[in-house]
């Protein structure tokens, strides 16, 4: 089995045609999508990039493995070494479990230099890094290194192979011209309005409408120096949707070099993201500050032959990191049992035989930040706020609100109480495994406030 698993950064499922919109930013990733199936509900258990990777890869909420923002002392994974033969058994990583199952695994990305994420480069077959960018790579260097992959193993079986797209990560550094498809696609979201924008316009925190580039001077084409009009706005949502379909083009590519070795039709396909953005959500625009449902929310698009039905969705509640259980039992790999995900293959069989009530998640870069969801609602717990007008309690009711406008902690106490009690339950819960470590985003908050004499 040959599975190529496309991990986008940065990317929202709601600009997606296979998740309703209606611009075209993603006709490749939306021919995969009827070939198999869309998960709805699928959510980092954590944010930003480093965090939401090293879940994924560890199978474990940053809770559990310590990386829970970029940087310092809880950025690293909390691993038992050995002076010989590596982490502990209870420690291998998903892409050693799959290599033990008798899949090859290659990754083609440079995030583990991007961010100094040693712990990502940990036993892969092979790690590949495009250039020396670090993080200004662009899709066509990915794609250079992919497809002279692709061409010199068109022979090979039995492989995972994890390849990153930076380019939808603000800044929108491809030409202008992409945005040009959109013509005839004007935007149709009627949020935020002038009023919002102007009101957005008094918040000072990072990548606020008034703190997008310096001296509010754009450097690129497809994005405006400041937020300060619908107009502004417009400019910077259609960057966006410009640099989603340059990524998605250069994923076509690969599709016509795996069409062209024979090999598309038996190639499982795998499109997700590591967290989502925010475009006037809590007024920031741009960029992934927080623990809302705009960062939290992930595509997930999975084309199996012979496992997921053709055009299909799933409603479940679901964490990225529930990703490595499945890839595990789906090959043939020994699911850990230190693994806090939880396999969703039956799912993907279209056969769901579970599901969760409540999930938690946690952002520990700019705010620090939980998260508790459920399938009406979102409690956002800010421990700091990091400049932005959080308070430490938010309640919105996701159904009748999804840009998260109205605080209803007051109106509805009751409710916020319920979620409260899931989220101290989820707590005791990690507290009880036996990797349980004290709580690292708490131990970031302390830090803060030690350095700031707070």
């Amino acid at each position: 089995m040959r599975i190529i698993y496309f991990d986008i950064d940065s990317l929202r499922p709601d600009h997606l045609g296979c998740y309703g919109y209606h611009r075209p930013t993603s006709p490749n990733i939306d021919a995969i999508a009827r070939q198999g199936m869309c998960f709805d509900r699928f959510y980092a258990s954590d944010s930003p990039c480093m965090p939401s990777r090293h879940a994924l890869i560890s199978g474990r909420f940053g809770i559990n493995n310590g990386v829970v923002t970029h940087g310092g002392p809880f950025s690293k994974m909390a691993v038992t070494e050995r002076v010989y033969g590596g982490p502990t058994p209870e420690n291998q990583l998903l892409q050693r479990r799959l290599r033990e199952g008798g899949i090859d695994t290659i990754s083609i990305s440079n995030f583990p230099y991007r961010h100094c994420a040693t712990w990502f480069s940990f036993g892969w077959t092979e790690a590949h890094s495009p250039d020396l960018q670090s993080g200004s790579e662009v899709a066509p260097t990915v794609n250079a290194a992919l497809l002279k992959w692709l061409r010199h193993n068109q022979g090979r079986d039995d492989y995972f192979l994890h390849v990153n797209y930076w380019d939808a990560h603000r800044i929108y550094k491809m030409d202008g011209s992409w945005a040009d498809r959109f013509d005839d696609f004007p935007v149709e979201q009627s949020w935020p309005t002038t009023a919002d924008i102007e009101a957005h316009l008094s918040n000072t925190g990072p990548f606020s409408a008034q703190r997008q580039f310096p001296a509010n001077q754009s450097t690129v084409d497809l994005m405006p120096g400041a937020v300060r009009n619908r107009q502004e706005f417009e400019h910077m949502l259609t960057g966006y949707d410009a640099a989603i379909a340059y990524v998605d083009h250069h994923i076509g590519q690969i599709l016509d070099e795996l069409a062209s070795q024979g090999h598309l039709e038996d190639t499982a396909i795998i499109i997700s993201a590591d967290h989502g953005d925010a475009f006037g959500e809590h007024g920031i625009y741009s960029d992934h500050t927080n623990a809302d449902e705009t960062i939290h929310r992930l595509p997930l698009i999975v084309k199996w032959p012979g496992v997921a039905p053709a055009g299909t969705r799933d409603d479940s509640m679901l964490y990225h990191l529930d990703l490595a259980p499945t890839l595990c039992e789906l090959t043939g790999a020994e699911v850990p049992a230190q693994y806090d995900g939880r396999s969703f293959a039956s799912h993907l069989a279209g056969t769901p035989d579970w599901d969760r009530d409540y999930l938690v998640w946690t952002h520990g870069l700019y705010t620090l930040q939980r998260g508790v969801r459920t399938r009406d609602h979102l409690l956002l717990k800010t421990f700091d706020d990091h400049g932005y007008p959080f308070s430490p309690t938010h309640l919105y009711n996701m159904n009748d609100d999804p840009y998260m406008t109205t605080d209803l902690s007051e109106q509805q106490p009751d409710v916020a109480a319920d979620l409260n009690d899931c989220y101290r339950s989820w707590l005791d819960q990690q507290s009880e495994k036996p990797y349980a470590m004290p709580d690292p985003l708490m131990g970031e908050l302390a830090r803060r406030r030690e350095k700031t004499d707070r």
